[in-house]
């Protein structure tokens, strides 16, 4: 895993001139960035060798600036955060697309600053400074890429792929709390919080407080610590329609809307359908699941496959009168006047009748 690297980095002193963290995983980059600072505090308690730089407001020439101040008796940290040199142009790999690339660095640098200055000092960087540049996305076909790549380290901070690295994250999460989880708790804890590594470190920390001196945690203790993602509530909603439950169906809305405002609730039934819809039209022309993720912008295999399998039980055509009912709701809310509750449950006991 990601954070391991860093870690294992620390451990072994071996800390490039020039790091490039990118990715979606803040909690993890967070995480690194800690364990990093603090390995710099300990030979300057002070922090005064340690300097914070946002990526959008500084030039160039600034970042470089601090990198090539020389601190005195220990090691320099410099992180600039929110770059935006690494993901513009195109991925391809080609030298068209290099070029391209260039022209755009030479565009982007922002205030006047030098746009080959940062490449310059990535092919013969400060030995005593640690420069952490934090990207959300990079281009890895653009040369300052490719020479960071060469001569510091590029990290990438993704979410884990697939529900066995999802498992073997919170495992590991759970155990450095002092817990066991088991694989099946596990994965009701991923279904019932979600995708979010943030999010599911602070439900394991509470999991960890609210069961004491036992070893294992739960699905029963998942079920009465963790607030449910209403995501999943309303999936489970969903499956109560398609299964004509009205009852359950019911249940399931009054739990969103005693945690989520009437409109966004209806926004996210509305999201939901919608995407039921896609999902159904490219099971009829027997796609596949990342097809479906393609069309419908979904990044998580774990959501899109859900939604894939959950479609299976609606006609397009039901779907398509779902989103009627949806729409004529959605008039209904904002004109009529009338009780926000009752107007989504009418619409629920229809779509259960549908």
């Amino acid at each position: 895993m990601t954070l391991d690297i860093i870690k294992l980095d620390i451990k072994n002193r071996d800390i490039p001139s020039v790091y490039l963290w990118y990715g979606e995983d803040r909690y993890s980059l967070t995480e690194a960035l800690k364990l990093l600072k603090n390995y710099y505090l300990l030979d300057d308690p002070s922090g005064s060798n340690t300097e914070l730089l946002n990526g959008k407001e500084q030039t160039r020439e600034e970042m470089i600036q601090a990198a090539n101040m020389t601190a005195f008796f220990s090691g320099k940290l410099v992180v600039v955060d929110d770059l935006p040199y690494f993901s513009t142009g195109r991925s391809k790999g080609t030298s068209e697309s290099e070029n391209s690339a260039e022209e755009t660095e030479r565009s982007d640098s922002g205030r006047g600053s030098d746009p080959d200055i940062l490449l310059e000092y990535c092919l013969n960087p400060n030995p005593s400074t640690c420069l952490v540049l934090i990207s959300e996305k990079v281009n890895r076909g653009r040369k300052l890429f490719k020479e960071i790549n060469k001569n510091g380290k590029a990290v990438e901070f993704a979410f884990p792929k697939g529900q066995s690295e999802w498992t073997a994250w919170l495992q590991k999460e759970a155990l450095q709390n002092g817990k066991n989880l088991s694989v099946p708790a596990a994965l009701f804890l991923l279904e019932w919080a979600g995708h979010q590594t943030g999010v599911l470190s602070q439900e394991l920390a509470k999991l960890a407080l609210y069961t004491g001196e036992k070893q294992n945690i739960e699905i029963e203790d998942i079920r009465k610590i963790c607030l449910p993602m209403i995501e999943t509530t309303v999936f489970a909603m969903l499956d109560a329609i398609a299964a004509e439950n009205t009852k359950d169906a019911l249940t399931r809305l009054c739990e969103v809307l005693s945690q989520e405002h009437y409109l966004k609730v209806h926004t996210m039934i509305v999201r939901h359908i919608r995407l039921l819809l896609v999902a159904s039209i490219w099971r009829a022309r027997r796609g596949t699941v990342n097809d479906f993720m393609d069309t419908a912008g979904i990044r998580t295999f774990f959501e899109g496959n859900k939604l894939f399998q959950q479609a299976d039980s609606f006609s397009a055509n039901r779907l398509a009168e779902a989103m009627e009912d949806c729409l004529q709701t959605e008039l209904a809310l904002k004109s009529s006047g009338g009780s926000p509750q009752l107007l989504l449950e009418i619409m629920v006991i229809r779509l259960c009748k549908k």
